[in-house]
């Protein structure tokens, strides 16, 4: 909350409190006495000059409270505070009513003897450490909303940061694994490889238009997949088989963008290398009661990379990657597990539905 909505939000509390108390604590007393209008008067300006030093003690006490570090020093500054402007007020209020005085008002010869002084000063002291505490509370409440909302716009810009930082490793990630590809069937089939060219430029044309994108709808994100597809459906013709699964409810989700690339590198790049030919490969997305399953699964078996039995073979970079991602986004929101058959292998990513939109 800035500092005018921290104003305004003072002087309606302000107003209002002392208002209804004014009211409340002058209808009890006229139903059980009768009050001249003189009486009337005085007590007005009681709690008007109680209303006047609170205006002015909410000066110190900022200053006090900008200066404080540890929260224990807020009760001895509201006793303290409370009883210097008890002193204060009880001394004002008793010079103002000698301006009232008449021997014939007995309300008003009470009100300068010590029982009565006693008695009011109880009530002042009652007041003031109630309008101090509501005061260091209710700015204390907003100072912790304040800073866990910067915390939280804080948390939320270093994990935009990161995300950005993770998705850009894997854009060179996959050129790199395409250009290899169009290279090697250069020399085999120069029109397939123009067309591998065009696939690429596709793919291109859709990072570029979504680079400023944490999330897309997951129809667009196979889109690019497809792409990916048929740039290696032309290298290997019959020896890769793709199959998709889409169910129709899931196609509008927002999902991470480029979530899905390095998993479908993966597949295609190690079952090449442990599968019966052909290799199939299947991507499939549904709707389960917990959120959105995405499962990639190919034929052939799991290689360990060299002393991490945690990772596919390689740098590691794709599936690192992803798993970064999913923690940064969703949080505790996503469950990613590798399932590893005899002759076969998926990838599943399940995302709980509160963090889904479409």
């Amino acid at each position: 909350m800035n500092k005018i909505s921290s104003n305004k939000l003072f002087w309606i509390l302000q107003i209002i409190g002392w208002l209804s108390y004014y009211l409340i604590y002058t209808a009890i007393s006229t139903w059980y006495k009768s009050f001249s209008s003189e009486d009337l008067m005085l007590y007005s300006l009681t709690y008007v000059l109680g209303f006047i030093i609170t205006v002015g003690l909410r000066y110190p006490y900022r200053y006090v409270y900008s200066k404080i570090e540890r929260l224990y020093w807020l009760p001895i500054t509201i006793v303290v505070g409370s009883v210097i402007t008890t002193l204060l007020w009880t001394y004002i209020d008793m010079y103002v009513s000698h301006f009232f005085w008449d021997n014939g008002d007995t309300v008003l010869r009470q009100r300068l003897q010590l029982p009565m002084l006693i008695k009011y000063s109880f009530i002042f002291i009652i007041l003031m450490t109630s309008w101090s505490s509501l005061y260091f509370g209710i700015k204390y409440a907003i100072d912790w909303q304040n800073e866990k909302k910067h915390s939280e716009q804080a948390e939320m810009m270093a994990q935009k940061a990161q995300m950005e930082m993770l998705r850009y490793q894997l854009n060179p990630h996959f050129l790199f694994n395409s250009l290899n590809s169009i290279r090697a069937l250069v020399d085999e089939n120069q029109k397939h490889a123009k067309e591998m060219i065009t696939e690429l430029s596709e793919f291109l044309r859709y990072s570029l238009q979504h680079k400023d994108a944490t999330f897309v709808t997951l129809i667009n994100e196979l889109e690019a997949v497809k792409h990916y597809f048929s740039i290696e459906k032309k290298r290997f013709e019959e020896k890769l088989e793709i199959e998709y699964k889409i169910a129709d409810e899931v196609r509008n989700y927002q999902v991470l963008t480029f979530l899905l690339h390095p998993l479908i590198e993966n597949a295609v790049k190690y079952g090449m290398q442990t599968s019966q030919m052909p290799l199939k490969i299947g991507l499939s997305a549904q709707k389960t009661g917990a959120g959105l399953m995405l499962e990639i699964c190919n034929s052939g078996i799991w290689i360990d990379r060299k002393g991490d039995g945690n990772h596919i073979g390689g740098t590691g970079t794709g599936l690192a990657n992803v798993e970064k991602r999913l923690k940064n986004a969703y949080g505790d929101g996503y469950r990613l597990e590798i399932l590893k058959g005899e002759k076969n292998i998926c990838i599943r990513i399940e995302i709980k539905e509160q963090y889904l939109y479409g």
